[in-house]
């Protein structure tokens, strides 16, 4: 159960329990005082309790109101089907990204199996499901997948947020297919003049009609473009403790600053900087090119070194 909604739950009996005391004594109803004491202290240590348990696994509830639900009864199921296969798609694309780096354009998504939930609960008092992580072995830290889903959590709230701001700097750590799946979403929210709530963590996302709007507009009006490899060339500069790059292109064209890709830095950084003849020398290397264009704004380029391809010779 996400630990927000269990605390709440048993927080609201609470202060009904409580106030029900509140009109009793030992005099006038020793039982019932007897009873509703009792039942106090045993909710007080199930808050206790539910506080002191960290969260160490996925888990999310998600909220849904608007024209797909008819009042407290239900959902209607191919719209509920539809919203959890996209918030398990947004799940699955992020584990993978953040587990190996590129996932590529198209084709099936790496590790999948890896980020599955599972339904394990009707969210309490309105119409809504609850995922979980599907691994249920004994943990001491955060699961993978808790992080993932916490990441995906804040994507949504920076995609509908007010400030554009965040929006920008969420296009800076997504790729493509994030953000069709994102955006596939939002519109489904929109079409259906439905409105949703996630419940993650700390966090509790409220979207009304309004930030729906907004998160559709932005997703589906912005467009990222990857070229997998390109050569440069120029005198290379390493950054290893921050995994960056920099690279002063020759003639005069500028300097081009960018990240390591995943898999160069597991492969050959630590033996580059052994080696000592990296940085600072005239090198040809391979670049991941990523281009976010939106309306009304340049287009933004990002660079990930892929590989250092030859060094080439200083001109005498």
């Amino acid at each position: 159960m996400v630990k927000k909604l269990a605390l709440e739950g048993v927080l609201a009996d609470f202060a009904n329990v409580d106030r029900l005391l509140s009109s009793r004594d030992e005099i006038s109803d020793p039982i019932g005082f007897m009873q509703l004491s009792n039942r106090k202290k045993k909710l007080l240590n199930s808050i206790n309790e539910i506080e002191a348990t960290p969260e160490l696994r996925a888990s999310v509830a998600l909220f849904f109101a608007g024209e797909p639900v008819i009042g407290s009864r239900g959902i209607r199921v191919d719209f509920a089907g539809k919203m959890i296969g996209l918030f398990q798609d947004l799940v699955s694309k992020q584990f993978a990204s953040e587990e190996i780096g590129d996932i590529g354009l198209r084709g099936p998504v790496p590790l999948k199996q890896n980020s599955d939930l599972l339904m394990t609960d009707i969210a309490r008092g309105s119409v809504g499901v609850v995922l979980e992580e599907a691994d249920q072995n004994n943990v001491v830290t955060e699961t993978q997948l808790k992080i993932v889903v916490d990441h995906v959590t804040d994507a949504i709230v920076a995609a509908s947020s007010v400030d554009a701001e965040k929006f920008e700097e969420l296009l800076e750590n997504i790729d493509h297919r994030f953000l069709s799946t994102m955006s596939s979403m939002f519109t489904l929210l929109d079409d259906e003049r439905a409105t949703t709530r996630i419940v993650e963590g700390e966090k509790d996302v409220q979207l009304d009609s309004y930030a729906i709007k907004r998160a559709k507009d932005r997703t589906t009006s912005a467009h990222i473009t990857e070229k997998e490899s390109e050569d440069y060339m120029g005198k290379f500069f390493l950054l290893p403790a921050h995994k960056k790059f920099e690279l002063v292109k020759q003639d005069g064209g500028g300097t081009i600053y960018g990240s390591v890709s995943s898999e160069f830095a597991r492969g050959r950084l630590e033996k580059l900087l052994d080696g000592g003849d990296v940085a600072g020398h005239n090198w040809r290397v391979k670049l991941r090119v990523r281009t976010v264009v939106r309306p009304n704004r340049e287009p933004k380029h990002s660079y990930v070194l892929m590989s250092l391809v030859e060094k080439i010779a200083a001109q005498k």
